[in-house]
C-alpha cells in the first residue's frame, strides 16, 4: 500500500481530532459517589478553569480522612482499566481517577474530632483547551494572568482573573481608576487597608458599567515586590445558563 499524501494525512489527522473533540464534549458528566457520612453541597457545576470545564462540590464528613481515601480507592478500582492514584499534597490527600474525558479528584484532609473535609472536582480534559486570557481587561506592561475562573449560573456569570505584576499596588490602583474610567466604567467604591500581622496592605475597588459590577483586590506582593490583584466581573440578568 503506498503511503499518504502528506496533505491527505493531515487533513485526516485533523478530521479524527475534531471528531474526537465532538465525541468528548457530548459524552455525559460522570456521577461521583458523595463521600459517607457527610454533608455536601455545590461550588459550581458550570465552572471553567483556565478554560477547562470543571463541576465542584466540597463537603464535611464525620468519617475520618483514611476512610475517605479508602471509600474511593476502593470505588475506582472497579470497572477502569487503571486502578485509581493516592498522592498525598501538603495537610490533604488527593484521589483521582479517569472516566473517559474526564478526570475526576477527591481533595481530603482532616477536621477536628478526627472528622474530614474536601473537596470533589470533576474536569473535562480531553477535547478542552487552556485558557488565560485577560478578556477586555487591560494589563500593566509585564503583568501576567495566574489565573481565570468563570462560572456560568442562571441569572448570573462571573469571572475571576487573578494577576500578578511587577508594578507596586499603588500604581497598579491608579493605572485602572484611569484605564476603566476611560472606557467607560464608573468607580463607586475604593477602601485602603493597612498591613496587620495576618495580611499585607490592600486597596479594594468597586467599579459599575451596565449590568456589570467589576471588583478589584490589590495587594502588595511578597516581600514587597510588585502586587497582586483578583478582579471579579459579575454580570447580572443573564438569563437561562448557556454554558
Amino acid at each position: 500500500m503506498k503511503p499518504l499524501p502528506i496533505r491527505l494525512s493531515a487533513v485526516l489527522i485533523a478530521m479524527f481530532a475534531a471528531t474526537s473533540a465532538r465525541a468528548a464534549a457530548s459524552e455525559p458528566w460522570p456521577e461521583v459517589p458523595l463521600p459517607p457520612k457527610a454533608h455536601v453541597e455545590w461550588v459550581g457545576d458550570s465552572l471553567r478553569l483556565n478554560g477547562v470545564p470543571m463541576r465542584v462540590m466540597r463537603f464535611a464528613s464525620r468519617a475520618s480522612r483514611a476512610e475517605i481515601v479508602e471509600y474511593y480507592r476502593a470505588f475506582w478500582s472497579g470497572g477502569y482499566p487503571a486502578r485509581p492514584s493516592v498522592t498525598p499534597l501538603g495537610p490533604a490527600t488527593v484521589v483521582g481517577q479517569a472516566h473517559g474525558p474526564y478526570y475526576m479528584t477527591v481533595k481530603v484532609r482532616d477536621a477536628a474530632n478526627q472528622a474530614s473535609e474536601g473537596v470533589i472536582t470533576v474536569s473535562r480534559v480531553l477535547g478542552s483547551k487552556v485558557d488565560r486570557s485577560a478578556g477586555d481587561l487591560p494589563l500593566l506592561p509585564g503583568a501576567k494572568v495566574v489565573s481565570v475562573i468563570e462560572a456560568n449560573d442562571p441569572g448570573r456569570r462571573s469571572r475571576e482573573i487573578v494577576v500578578s505584576s511587577p508594578a507596586p499596588r499603588q500604581s497598579v490602583v491608579q493605572y485602572y481608576q484611569g484605564s476603566l474610567q476611560t472606557a467607560g466604567w464608573s468607580q463607586i467604591q475604593a477602601n485602603d487597608t493597612p498591613p496587620s500581622a495576618r495580611g499585607r496592605a490592600g486597596s479594594f475597588l468597586v467599579f459599575q458599567r451596565g449590568r456589570d459590577e467589576l471588583q478589584l483586590s490589590i495587594v502588595d506582593g511578597a516581600r514587597g515586590q510588585g502586587s497582586l490583584m483578583v478582579a471579579n466581573r459579575v454580570t447580572k440578568d443573564t438569563g437561562p445558563v448557556a454554558f
